[in-house]
């Protein structure tokens, strides 16, 4: 599975090279999630416990040793997140039946990247009367780069072959961000998924996104050649990514 990124901008970034999307999504989002300060601090520790340090079920008191709260807070907060659906305990049986458990942030991923794609959905019906050009600019500012001839032509290609609406190639572009995979080559192969499933609107796309990543997979980043286009994709922990 080749996972090497394009230049990308800073929201992509982060999901390389020692970090995730999580905390650009968690700073983005979080105030649209109904989390405060400390909540959204607390859950960024509990994912470098895990990712960084391997420890899965971090203690309050090793939390309370980081921050600046008391542990009759922290608990609290923890409380109030799994309450709200945005952190989960797991409880996982090892060899020996060794029962331990660890927290899970899916929950939370989930509801960032619905929260994420729903505000693009509602800033795209401003866009309804974007030129061609800005199209092309607004690529030019998530890529961080200028376009080069031959994705300006597959650009060019979903407008006027693909027939692709304008609104639908921005949520596709969103999109990709999202999942740091930003190039126009996938941006395409989730366009020619989305005309598979008969998605029309950023409204649609937004809900098939949002299903489809809950089954832990995106859409896969090459265009296929037509007689080879079988709908397989690729399992990735977009989470854990750092390549």
């Amino acid at each position: 599975m080749d996972r090497k990124m394009s230049p990308h901008s800073a929201l992509v970034d982060v999901m390389q090279q020692g970090s995730t999307a999580f905390p650009v999504m968690l700073f983005t989002e979080y105030k649209r999630l109904g989390l405060n300060e400390g909540q959204m601090m607390l859950l960024l520790h509990i994912m470098v416990f895990r990712d960084k340090e391997g420890v899965l079920f971090p203690t309050v008191h090793q939390l309370e040793e980081r921050m600046s709260v008391s542990a009759d807070q922290i608990i609290q907060w923890i409380q109030t997140l799994v309450r709200k659906g945005y952190l989960s305990i797991e409880e996982t049986v090892e060899e020996g039946g060794i029962r331990s458990e660890r927290y899970s942030i899916v929950p939370l991923l989930q509801e960032l990247a619905a929260s994420y794609l729903e505000r693009d959905s509602d800033e795209s019906v401003t866009r309804t009367e974007t030129s061609q050009e800005n199209l092309f600019q607004l690529f030019e500012r998530e890529f961080c780069r200028p376009l080069s001839p031959m994705e300006y032509e597959m650009l060019t290609k979903w407008l006027d072959e693909d027939k692709h609406p304008e609104d639908l190639i921005i949520a596709a572009l969103r999109e990709a961000v999202f999942c740091g995979k930003l190039s126009c080559r996938y941006i395409d192969r989730i366009l020619l998924e989305w005309k598979r499933n008969r998605i029309h609107t950023p409204e649609e796309a937004t809900e098939f996104s949002k299903k489809f990543r809950q089954k832990g997979i995106l859409y896969q980043s090459e265009r296929l050649p037509e007689e080879n286009r079988s709908g397989e994709f690729f399992l990735y922990n977009w989470v854990n990514q750092n390549s």
